[in-house]
């Protein structure tokens, strides 16, 4: 017969029991205890004769996600070929167990027999089971003291998510600290299993293993990877494993030997050595680099990271990050190159800070700071292959304001620039902006009459003294007010607007220097009302498929004015697609007020299927000018200023099925040239499987857009059970050049990933068309060992920016 007992402490539970009370009314209870265990005591047989040891115990915890077990602990998590298993041990990683001291314990046994002056004895399927803790064991031996357990035979010991397998376990009841010898152990939240010769449970958050192996792979007969260490300290409080004198193994070959290592065995972070990165590029040789992480307080961390350029020299780069209570969060980070050897031994360096504030729901602030020592400096040293080199770095501070009065939105920034390539003229670089305020408010019914205010005031700044030409500075205040009425229902829509549009502008005494101006020339001044009406009508066809065809005409009419003499501090022409024919604005910024007499006539088609899916959507249209356009930029016209229309503009979006879907557009110009064109094809399979192709063109139009003629393609194409090839090019078609290459082959499981990959690629800023230009060349891996680290973990975030649809791809990848 099972005996069972519940006590508080466990010795006076132990002697009660062992005294000979009949506790048989409880046996029911106890089988039924041991039948709701995920622990069947006929299963569980230690073999160390096996091609790896403990695999039969192992794989008894090791559950597909799918079946109702795991869904039941794990939620209903379809099983897959990534990751396909999880461990199910028999006391969870969400069970918070209570304090030893306070713990209501349950014993069973087949038998039990109690000495007062020695040692008592449970013999016979032994278990002792806490809230959150549970021993079992074939013998268990209890001190006089009723203290110190030795437990032997089939001795098991769980804990939240932790189970381990030994020979024989002596225990400390009260302080639950014990040694486990010849030993296999679970820890379900990590992922890992492992054996040891000796565990010893040093503290309640505290193991130690020694002659041990860990793992993160599923139990196979040679794990994918593990690491042997003399001793492995695994520890809950810190969040931290930490092994000496230790080896890594993949399939059982030993790769790499070191003295100490630390890693994480859950998201918290420690002050440790992060693993190193290495890769190889034809302009500066191997390189090497040992990040140091170091958690320095709860709120702010740092990570110093010496690195080895093998044809440049040593560097030096750094980050630190900061977290206040009431003044918001920041980093700032660089790097320090001196007398690099491919630079004409200069010393390279940048620095750049960012600091945000949400200082309240309605005020928020930011600060950011950039500097590099030259503008090749990103594309030489920088080894994330996903920076790009902006031509003018960005220096601002900025005061946001909403969610404060409805409707008013506003924002003070100062904003300044460093540009990187110092033989671009002074009067091509942008105006600093000291400062600059921008409001917006918008108020009234969008279903009906609505009022809206706009206002930009900017200083706008040069250091005129350095330019070659007189670059005018001064201040801009724009003004915009504007009445609208928004007509909507179901089948149609009617909006008349009418605005007011202002701009004054009052030159710096500097610029008045320079350029001798009178006091009638000191300002300029323009004012220009404007009208302009949006309709359309909706027509829908119900049937198999819904079908609308949609009418659309705009109308906008502004007087001219003449702007010839006014500045332009930060504006540019807009460009050619198809929602500008329905905008009065020809211009990005507010330097300028447009003259408009024109009408734009448009035609858009859609269907839809039976869920609601869009599988076309076509848009046509055309701009008919009834004047000539006076105002321009450059303050002269050209011949787009003078047609009486444009060409038509087409644009095409199409999801032809759930896995291929199609976008082009098109303009032409009104002498039936091409102006620009673009189509883009994208196929996403089931199967992680992805082909991307793409082509753009534009025509050279002065003082409007460049020529650019390229075509990019893509592909992600599954090879064998989680295999993976990946491939990116864009080349120019104008200058017969490759402007990137990008391949590589990857490998992802739920215990480990490598991927290896080559890129050939220009800088942002390089000529292609000047021969002494190379491309830059490099050969990347990258090793991630599931639970430990990774090696240069980059390739992900690069695929995301070259390869349209990547995330999601990548997501089915791993799910499937």
């Amino acid at each position: 017969m099972k005996h069972q007992f519940k006590f508080n402490p466990l010795a006076t539970a132990v002697l009660t029991l062992l005294c000979g009370h009949s506790v048989s009314s409880y046996a029911q209870t106890a089988d039924q205890a041991s039948s709701v265990s995920h622990i069947d005591n006929q299963r569980l047989k230690q073999s160390i004769q096996e091609t790896y040891p403990g695999q039969q115990f192992f794989e008894q915890y090791y559950v597909d996600k799918a079946t109702p077990e795991a869904q039941q602990q794990f939620g209903n998590t379809a099983s897959s070929a990534y990751c396909k298993g999880a461990w199910l041990t028999p006391i969870s990683s969400n069970t918070v167990a209570v304090d030893a001291a306070e713990a209501t314990s349950t014993v069973t046994a087949d038998y039990g027999h109690y000495d007062p002056n020695g040692d008592s004895v449970l013999e016979g399927n032994v278990l002792i089971d806490q809230q959150g803790r549970q021993i079992r064991a074939d013998k268990i031996t209890i001190d006089q003291t009723q203290t110190f357990a030795k437990a032997e035979g089939r001795v098991q010991m769980a804990q939240a998510g932790l189970l381990a397998q030994s020979d024989e376990i002596n225990y400390n009841l009260k302080t639950q600290q014990g040694d486990l010898n010849n030993s296999f152990y679970i820890a379900e939240e990590q992922h890992a299993h492992g054996m040891a010769e000796k565990i010893a449970r040093t503290s309640t958050n505290t193991m130690v293993l020694n002659n041990a192996t860990y793992s993160t792979c599923p139990p196979e007969q040679a794990p994918t990877w593990k690491i042997q260490a003399n001793e492995i300290k695994l520890n809950q409080e810190t969040g931290r494993g930490e092994t000496r004198g230790t080896k890594l193994y993949v399939k059982n070959v030993p790769v790499m030997a070191v003295p100490y290592f630390n890693f994480p065995i859950d998201d918290r972070r420690t002050t440790g050595i992060l693993t190193p990165s290495f890769g190889f590029t034809n302009d500066g040789g191997v390189e090497l680099s040992v990040p140091v992480y170091l958690n320095l307080a709860p709120n702010y961390d740092a990570t110093v990271s010496p690195r080895y350029i093998g044809d440049r020299g040593a560097m030096l780069e750094g980050e630190f990050r900061y977290l206040t209570e009431n003044f918001g969060s920041g980093q700032i980070w660089g790097g320090y190159l001196a007398s690099d050897a491919k630079y004409d031994d200069q010393d390279r360096k940048d620095l750049h800070f960012l600091h945000n504030w949400q200082i309240n729901n309605q005020f928020s602030t930011n600060l950011e700071y950039n500097y590099a020592s030259d503008k090749d400096y990103f594309a030489d040293l920088n080894n994330n292959p996903n920076s790009k080199t902006d031509l003018n770095l960005r220096r601002a501070w900025e005061l946001n304001y909403r969610n404060g009065i409805p409707g008013l939105k506003a924002q003070l920034k100062v904003e300044d620039f460093q540009t990187l390539d110092q033989s671009i003229a002074y009067e091509k670089r942008p105006y600093a902006r000291l400062p600059q305020f921008l409001l917006n408010y918008k108020t009234g019914n969008p279903q009906g009459f609505q009022v809206e205010f706009n206002n930009d005031t900017a200083y706008f700044k040069k250091d005129i003294g350095a330019l070659d030409v007189g670059e005018p500075s001064g201040t801009r205040i724009y003004n915009e007010f504007a009445v609208r009425y928004n007509y909507r229902n179901p089948w149609s829509f009617v909006i008349p607007e009418v605005s007011l549009r202002n701009i004054n502008t009052f030159y710096d005494k500097d610029t008045r220097a320079l350029n001798q101006y009178h006091s009638s020339s000191e300002s300029e001044s323009v004012t220009v009302p404007q009208f302009t009406l949006d309709t359309g009508i909706t027509f829908e066809k119900n049937g198999r498929f819904l079908q609308t065809i949609t009418p659309r005409a705009f109308y906008a009419y502004a007087p001219y004015k003449n702007q010839n003499d006014h500045p332009n501090f930060d504006s540019a022409t807009a460009s050619i697609n198809y929602d500008q024919l329905f905008s009065p604005n020809r211009f990005y910024g507010h330097d300028r007020l447009e003259d408009n007499n024109f009408l734009s006539l448009g035609l858009s088609y859609s269907l839809f299927d039976e869920i609601g899916l869009e599988r076309v959507k076509a848009g046509i249209g055309q701009s008919f000018y009834f004047e000539d356009r006076r105002v321009t930029l450059e303050n002269t016209s050209d011949d787009f200023d003078t047609q009486s229309r444009t060409g038509p503009i087409v644009s095409l979006t199409s999801q032809l099925s759930q896995n291929l879907s199609i976008s082009a557009n098109a303009a032409w110009m009104s002498n039936g040239d091409n102006a620009q064109r673009n189509v883009n094809l994208l196929y996403a399979g089931d199967q992680g499987n992805l082909y991307n192709f793409g082509y753009i063109n534009r025509r050279y139009i002065p003082n409007r857009q460049d020529h650019y003629d390229q075509v990019v393609a893509s592909f992600i194409q599954p090879i064998h059970n989680n295999w993976r090839i990946l491939g990116h090019a864009q080349y120019d078609l104008d200058n017969s050049v490759a402007r990137e290459y990008l391949l590589g082959v990857n490998y992802e499981s739920c215990c480990w990933g490598i991927s290896v990959y080559g890129r050939s690629y220009y800088n942002d800023l390089d000529d292609v068309t000047d021969a002494g230009v190379k491309p830059k060349r490099a050969i990347m891996a990258e090793l991630n060992l599931k639970g430990l680290g990774s090696f240069n973990n980059k390739l992900a975030s690069l695929l995301e920016n070259r390869i349209l649809g990547f995330n999601k791809i990548n997501q089915s990848w791993t799910q499937r």
